[in-house]
């Protein structure tokens, strides 16, 4: 898994293919065969990572929460419920492991000055410019990621993962009604932040 940059996936999450090959996989391991699930990694780890950059806002704290993420799953995949999609509960796990890493951040960054705790990245360290090499695409997601936590998760699952309201609610743990207040202070945040010419591009590229 290379850092900072999600490797493309042949099908799109929530998609009838994705389903059935994860499915597939999930089964493969619980008959014995765990390397199977390398495959499970192959579907959802640009997904996973691209949730990851969103929540850590670093490439390296990113690259390992999705590690922590598969392996979390692959320790818990008998509590995994094969009626219900996938990726939902793997981005639930990563959602939680985020929280859980943010919150040790926040208690070692409470020892520091209050000058380095401050600080902002820079805009070369800003992991949303691996994200896209597009230009428009790479000022949105620099955007996105000035955006309070839970905006930039919402937009995430909802717009970039495919999830709808209630799967990103139940990822994060809150209502629905939760999550659409999410998705529009969002949109309010971003259409401060990007120009009137990048507003129409941005929509393109979420």
């Amino acid at each position: 898994m290379k850092s900072g940059q999600p490797q493309q996936q042949t099908a799109p999450v929530g998609s009838p293919t994705a389903e059935q090959r994860a499915r597939d996989a999930l089964a493969a391991v619980r008959g014995g065969d765990t390397e199977a699930f390398a495959k499970i990694v192959a579907l959802y780890q640009a997904q996973v990572m691209t949730l990851a950059l969103a929540l850590m806002r670093e490439p390296g704290a990113a690259e390992e929460l999705t590690q922590d993420a598969f392996v979390r799953a692959y320790q818990h995949l008998d509590s995994f419920d094969d009626r219900r999609p996938f990726y939902p509960w793997l981005a639930k796990i990563t959602y939680r492991l985020a929280q859980s890493a943010r919150q040790c951040r926040a208690r070692e960054a409470s020892r520091r000055a209050a000058a380095e705790s401050n600080r902002q990245p820079r805009s070369d360290d800003d992991p949303a410019v691996a994200l896209l090499a597009d230009e428009q695409a790479r000022h949105l997601w620099c955007a996105v990621q000035s955006l309070p936590a839970g905006e930039r998760a919402a937009v995430v699952l909802y717009y970039r993962n495919g999830l709808r309201v209630s799967e990103a609610a139940q990822v994060m743990g809150v209502s629905a009604g939760a999550v659409k207040t999410f998705l529009s202070r969002a949109r309010r945040h971003l259409a401060v932040a990007l120009g009137p010419s990048e507003q129409t591009a941005a929509r393109r590229s979420l």
